[in-house]
């Protein structure tokens, strides 16, 4: 994420609510009333890396969206877009979209210089998952179309989803694997940037990425407002967490992410 985030993440929301709103669900299409469709907008403060493997953090201001279309429709900021194609016994599987962030030097001047830049994308692709009493199974497969990253993405998690008195929290572990493609745009240094950054060649691979615990929470506030919270930390493994990128100066393979956000049911 880079310090347009602002502008970036807006441009997020606005695909999203484009896209389901291009579905045009219909209150028959939802097989139920009005009321089975929601849209929940709202902002708040998110702490995140100045970008992937990097030791420095910021805080911007987020516009948050989240919702659904019926049964079959639903999207949030940070999970994307997801339209269910088949739901059987806690078996479900269809199409995703997520938005994933690009690199630019100017995150970080220091650090950047001479790596390559590439710019955000709308991956591709589709989900499976299960579900059964309060846990989920999720594995979602994703592709870069634009050729940004250029690579593929495969992200699992198992949660837990249950009431704390009034706090709804769904919580669990998380790992993630990439293609070549993926890890090179993010964590290898050809031979020529390798003399522009001042950084030794490195040929990242496509493997495991990162492994982590993820969590997120709604506390209800009344009159359509309710305070929304999102926790996650990620550790790099694999080829992502040898590259010089994260070894190096103002590297790490920890990554954190914070949220808090003020939401207010639209509809």
């Amino acid at each position: 994420m880079t310090r347009d985030l602002r502008c970036r993440a807006a441009g997020f929301a606005l695909l999203l609510l484009a896209s389901g709103a291009g579905a045009q669900v219909t209150p028959d299409d939802a097989d139920g009333p009005a009321s089975r469709v929601e849209l929940n907008l709202g902002v708040g403060p998110l702490l995140f890396p100045a970008y992937p493997g990097s030791h420095t953090y910021r805080v911007e201001p987020l516009p948050y969206l989240s919702g659904h279309l019926g049964d079959r429709i639903e999207f949030e900021t940070f999970d994307g877009l997801r339209i269910t194609a088949w739901e059987d016994d806690g078996f479900s599987f269809g199409a995703a979209a997520i938005y994933r962030f690009g690199r630019r030097t100017s995150d970080d001047r220091a650090h950047l210089t001479g790596l390559r830049s590439f710019s955000d994308t709308v991956e591709l692709g589709g989900f499976v998952s299960y579900e059964t009493g309060p846990f989920l199974l999720d594995a979602t497969l994703t592709q870069d179309p634009a050729r940004s990253h250029g690579g593929a993405v495969l992200e699992f998690r198992a949660l837990w989803n249950g009431q704390l008195g009034p706090l709804s929290l769904e919580a669990g572990p998380e790992v993630r694997l990439v293609s070549r493609a993926f890890a090179q745009s993010y964590f290898g240094i050809d031979a020529r940037r390798a003399i522009a950054s001042a950084r030794p060649a490195y040929d990242a691979s496509a493997g495991f990425e990162r492994v982590g615990i993820y969590a997120q929470s709604e506390l209800p506030l009344g009159g359509g407002f309710a305070l929304r919270g999102l926790a996650e930390y990620g550790r790099l493994v694999g080829s992502a967490a040898g590259s010089p990128i994260v070894t190096g100066p103002g590297g790490s393979p920890n990554e954190v992410y914070l949220g808090a956000f003020l939401t207010w049911r639209f509809f």
